[in-house]
């Protein structure tokens, strides 16, 4: 079982983690660890974590976001055969974005962590990605899940891992079903309806936050900025694509929703 999830509340010191999702991901893995089941876990390696809170003598919040010192905490590169760090890409409008690939051992259970904050990235825009939870505008947030649900599914593959089974955790990784369908589409010459189905039974979508203000939806033309080439490279359409992120697929002006294509 691959785990996917936005956030991951461990240690105090991991400060990869906001609230209640961080704890129920953590919670799921150490769960996992002490049931012996088998699942490996995919998030982000924030360098600013989330934001620390706390009350001034005036009683006024003062918030900080501390940088994490990766090589002082519990988590540590992934190698390569030949001991060279594990890189993968995903290609955004900025230009190819490369993913260095870290591991937590949460006892049994390995969580991979993806980090852009690497000096073969060449811009700002990239290297930041990864560096706040939550943090920045729509466009930093669609990269971010970009980056956990493609970059995540590439790592697990580069690393020799197929797992059975994708399990999505909120919506924020739901790009990761999308990335399944491409694969199997290539690998089996399947076309991308056969694809979906082969792919939708064994994809599993959670959410505790089944509110609007907790749902992701981008503007269409901003998801065919970054799926343009994703759809023309995979095989199939914009439009098969949009459908899936709509409650009415024929509105085309309904947003597109990181909850219904989970749900799709």
């Amino acid at each position: 079982i691959a785990y996917f999830s936005m956030e991951y509340g461990l240690l105090d010191c991991m400060r990869i983690y906001s609230g209640g999702l961080g704890v129920l991901s953590g919670d799921h893995l150490k769960a996992a660890s002490d049931s012996d089941i088998p699942l490996v876990a995919v998030g982000l390696l924030y360098q600013k974590g989330y934001l620390q809170q706390s009350l001034n003598a005036d009683g006024w919040q003062q918030e900080r976001t501390p940088l994490n010192d990766f090589y002082t905490l519990p988590v540590r590169p992934v190698l390569t055969e030949t001991g060279e760090e594990l890189l993968v890409s995903v290609t955004l409008p900025i230009g190819e974005t490369w993913i260095k690939v870290w591991h937590i051992d949460v006892g049994r259970v390995r969580l991979y962590v993806l980090d852009t904050n690497i000096p073969k990235n060449e811009t700002i825009e990239q290297r930041e990605i990864t560096d706040q939870l939550y943090g920045g505008d729509a466009h930093k947030r669609i990269r971010q899940e970009i980056v956990l649900g493609i970059g995540g599914c590439r790592a697990l593959e580069k690393i020799g891992l197929r797992p059975t089974v994708f399990h999505m955790n909120e919506g924020h990784s739901a790009f990761l079903a999308v990335e399944r369908v491409r694969v199997l589409m290539q690998e089996q010459s399947l076309s991308f309806g056969e694809a979906l189905e082969a792919t939708r039974v064994s994809n599993i979508f959670t959410t505790h936050t089944c509110v609007p203000a907790g749902i992701d939806l981008f503007e269409n033309g901003m998801v065919y900025d970054y799926f343009r080439v994703y759809c023309e490279q995979a095989g199939f359409t914009f439009d098969q694509l949009l459908a899936l992120g709509r409650t009415d697929s024929q509105d085309p002006g309904e947003r597109f929703s990181m909850a219904v294509l989970a749900l799709k």
